[in-house]
């Protein structure tokens, strides 16, 4: 395993990993996980979104996103980077199941800046299959719409 020293190495290495599982389990994520902690916030978000942004992995994107979720949930790691910005960039290819990213927004910027957030996305030309992964976000997090 690869020490991902930036995102695109560690959405390579937790790619690696989701297609080794059937050979080792999540023996590779659970390695993965362990050493993160010695890498910044920052690498481990951009990794992280570009997981959930990912669209070539159609037969594995739900294995990859709810491995990227464990890790937002295990970790917690913090970042500037908006909820805005966060949000557009993964709605479109976010599987439905994976809760931990909006649970991980919450943590990270509060649920009244979430709530906003969904409130000035809701405001834009979002697709009905977007409009509904919102309403899924929103009922996990207990939002009343």
């Amino acid at each position: 395993m690869k020490f991902p020293t930036t995102p695109e190495d560690l959405k390579n290495e937790l790619f690696n990993s989701v297609d080794k599982i059937n050979q080792v389990g999540d023996l590779r994520i659970r390695q993965l996980i362990q050493i993160l902690p010695k890498v910044s916030d920052e690498i481990i978000i951009e990794g992280i979104i570009q997981v959930f942004e990912d669209e070539n992995r159609v037969d594995s994107v739900y294995t990859d996103q709810k491995y990227a979720g464990i890790i937002l949930k295990k970790l917690n790691p913090k970042t500037e980077e908006s909820a805005a910005s966060i949000l557009s960039r993964t709605l479109k290819n976010w599987n439905k199941s994976v809760e931990e990213l909006p649970f991980w927004m919450k943590d990270n910027y509060g649920i009244e800046s979430v709530k906003q957030v969904f409130s000035e996305l809701e405001k834009t030309n979002l697709t009905s299959l977007e409009s509904e992964k919102l309403k899924t976000m929103k009922r996990f997090l207990g939002i009343k719409s």
